[in-house]
């Protein structure tokens, strides 16, 4: 696997051999490994029925799988996308209810975003009391960009495709200072915790929806079926209510997420106020075994619960102190 991110830094990650250990188990557990035609037809009866079953099962998430960094510049190289309309939304169409939700989230004109968070994350418990469980300073960074349609096909007109990458620093929930190990209070077993670093790749609708590229389990919304997103004046306030409530069943439920932003209405329709520094809060529920760091395994029914706040802004130097002192001095390469 590359080491270093887009920008040719070194990944400076902290080894984690539990995370090795856990993830080698549950994949063991899972039968993920799959035999070739060939090795079945010459494998043992019991073998092969063994290993048809394992096929059978279905794949776990778990957040660890994902891949790290861009491996190709793709944060760099790709054509920014930018919208001919940037105000004067009529946020009961659909198209320009888009273009509102990603004036609110992202912007119109292909500047980089960036979102700074402060978050808490709880364990809660079917049959037990549940509570704090860690801190967290995280980030995004995004970047709006026409889609290659040699590498994502036909698409509806206006579709932008948002590169992203997140970092997150977990954080001693009494101090919010960062911590590599502690004992998770709910399983009494240790945590030998591993900042949290992925990349992935959504595809945004002009009607609305999107689809998630790598993991279409969680987002594969019709790219033609308009799907607007609940947005409310509140006073001289637009506020925006952007959640995912992933109904297909599987091993990864129960997972959502709700994210709500809020900016002034009259920057958001102001054609000439280009970049807005939206205010964010998210909150969502995945099951806990999906951080093997905290020491479960797929037959744990306790649910993580993580709850955000944070600023979008788009330069680096308005990032807040504590975040450059955490992500941006740590991981270069996701500016």
């Amino acid at each position: 696997m590359d080491t270093k991110g887009s920008s040719g830094h070194q990944d400076t990650r902290p080894a984690d051999p539990m995370r090795r250990t856990v993830v080698g188990g549950l994949v063991g557990a899972l039968g993920l490994a799959a035999c070739s035609q060939g090795d079945q037809a010459n494998a043992q009866d019991g073998g092969t029925k063994a290993a048809q079953e394992g096929e059978k099962k279905e794949k776990v998430f778990n957040a660890y799988y994902r891949t790290k960094s861009f491996s190709n510049n793709e944060m760099d190289a790709g054509t920014p996308w930018t919208a001919s309309q940037t105000g004067n939304f009529d946020i009961e169409d659909p198209r320009q209810n888009k273009l509102a939700v990603l004036k609110l989230t992202n912007n119109l004109v292909g500047s980089r975003t960036y979102v700074p968070m402060l978050t808490r994350q709880l364990i809660a418990r079917e049959d037990l009391p549940g509570g704090l469980l860690l801190g967290a300073a995280s980030m995004f960074t995004w970047q709006l960009q026409v889609p290659d349609p040699e590498e994502f096909g036909e698409l509806p007109e206006g579709t932008a495709l948002m590169r992203s990458m997140f970092t997150s620093v977990y954080l001693d929930p009494h101090t919010m200072e960062p911590v590599t190990n502690m004992k998770n209070p709910f399983n009494g077993k240790p945590m030998e915790l591993e900042d949290y670093i992925f990349v992935e790749n959504f595809l945004s609708f002009p009607m609305g929806g999107s689809r998630f590229v790598e993991e279409r389990q969680f987002s594969d919304d019709d790219p033609n079926e308009p799907k607007p997103r609940l947005i409310k004046k509140w006073g001289d306030q637009l506020v925006l209510f952007s959640g995912g409530i992933y109904s297909k069943p599987g091993k990864h439920q129960p997972r959502f997420t709700e994210n709500t932003w809020r900016a002034p209405y009259a920057e958001v329709m102001d054609p000439d106020v280009s970049l807005i520094n939206t205010g964010y809060n998210f909150m969502g529920v995945n099951k806990a075994f999906e951080k093997p760091w905290a020491g479960y395994v797929e037959s744990d029914t306790d649910s993580l619960m993580s709850l955000a706040t944070g600023q979008k802004v788009h330069s680096p130097e308005d990032l807040p102190d504590f975040h450059k002192r955490l992500i941006a001095e740590k991981y270069p390469d996701r500016l």
